[in-house]
């Protein structure tokens, strides 16, 4: 089903989706009076999506928990799917950020101008805590801002993947905790840990995936580093790590329940590593094409499902789902100004209502940005 955007956001006009299956063009306006504080949608069946709630240019979102996103605009607003609704705006922390979902509120990071920042809020968008990370480690600094911060799910931990190590730190205490140094040779007896890209909680929080890249011990002639994921237990035990053939990670995505690591887009040949977050085991879902994954890799909220998205003329979006690992939806979208297909578009996926939420031109300052939903699935 080929979907066409026949108009940008700034011809501006007014139209809610009374339902996510039905996809079309909409406009960014001001935040209406009477939005805020409106109790979250419990159900996760329905979904609408907008962006005449939002005022100035939509940049991106980023998953809230329960059928919510944060939403990137003039601010940062916590939306609604279900009821569309805003419930709570402020101030917009960062350009471009990370968020996780804790007990009673939220983690956001990403880089500011003095370096990683992470910023706790509680459930109504009300800062808590602001730590400079890169100050935090005292001469060691994240350098990832996909993974690069890591939250406990309740709240009382985070993970820190830097260049010279993987750091836990207590928010209660203060606390800050060395498991893995690179100086000081950090590995296992056949796999030594050159650097790390992210890192997630897993197994009810008592375990840190992360993943990075490594050099066998002893060095092979003419061997280069390799891609590697692995864990550790929060109290620095039981380092395992693994080097999945011929595969190069680019990053690690979040999800309750699964963590994906997509390939760097050079190397893509259409599989998609993941690891099951409460029992840790690795699995790899295969893509309708040999090269698909190089134009993004997109997990959804609760990690039932992954979208690949397909750039040429326009946008094809294939939405998987990652038990069966079957294709459950493709959707291609169109526009006149070739401009939105530039750059790999933003794609959402909401578990509960089977919905996606594609955003266009959302990094590109010269055009407005362009949504588009579509249900997929049963």
């Amino acid at each position: 089903m080929k979907k066409t955007f026949c108009m940008p956001l700034a011809l501006i006009f007014t139209l809610a989706l009374s339902a996510c299956g039905k996809t079309t063009s909409v406009a960014a306006v001001p935040p209406s009076d009477g939005q805020q504080n409106q109790p979250i949608s419990q159900a996760g069946t329905s979904c609408a999506f907008d962006p005449a709630l939002f005022g100035g240019k939509l940049q991106s979102c980023a998953y809230a928990g329960n059928g919510t996103l944060f939403v990137l605009a003039d601010k940062l607003y916590l939306y609604d799917t279900g009821t569309s609704s805003v419930l709570a705006a402020a101030e917009a922390p960062l350009r471009d950020f990370e968020a996780q979902a804790i007990d009673g509120g939220y983690v956001l990071s990403g880089m500011g101008d003095s370096g990683m920042m992470a910023y706790i809020y509680d459930s109504s968008l009300s800062l808590n805590k602001e730590i400079a990370v890169n100050e935090l480690l005292q001469g060691d600094f994240v350098v990832s801002e996909t993974g690069g911060v890591a939250a406990s799910t309740d709240g009382k931990k985070l993970a820190f993947a830097a260049l010279g190590g993987l750091y836990l730190y207590d928010l209660e205490s203060g606390s800050l905790t060395t498991l893995l140094n690179m100086a000081q040779n950090a590995g296992t007896a056949s796999i030594s840990i050159s650097m790390l890209n992210g890192a997630a909680f897993a197994q009810d929080n008592s375990q840190i995936v992360f993943c990075g890249s490594g050099n066998s011990i002893p060095a092979a002639d003419g061997e280069e580093g390799f891609s590697i994921h692995g864990s550790i237990a929060v109290d620095g035990s039981g380092l395992k790590i693994t080097k999945p053939s011929g595969y190069e990670i680019e990053e690690i995505q979040s999800s309750v329940s699964r963590l994906f690591f997509p390939q760097t887009f050079t190397q893509a040949d259409g599989t998609l590593l993941w690891v099951d977050r409460a029992a840790g085991s690795a699995n790899t879902l295969s893509f309708s094409a040999s090269g698909e994954g190089k134009d993004g890799v997109y997990g959804s909220e609760q990690g039932n499902y992954v979208a690949t998205a397909v750039l040429g003329s326009d946008l094809t979006v294939r939405v998987y789902d990652v038990a069966s690992g079957g294709l459950v939806a493709t959707e291609v979208i169109e526009n006149s100004d070739p401009t939105y297909f530039y750059r790999i578009p933003r794609i959402y996926l909401l578990d509960g209502a089977r919905t996606a939420v594609v955003l266009l031109g959302g990094s590109i300052g010269e055009v407005d940005t362009l949504v588009s939903t579509f249900t997929f699935g049963e």
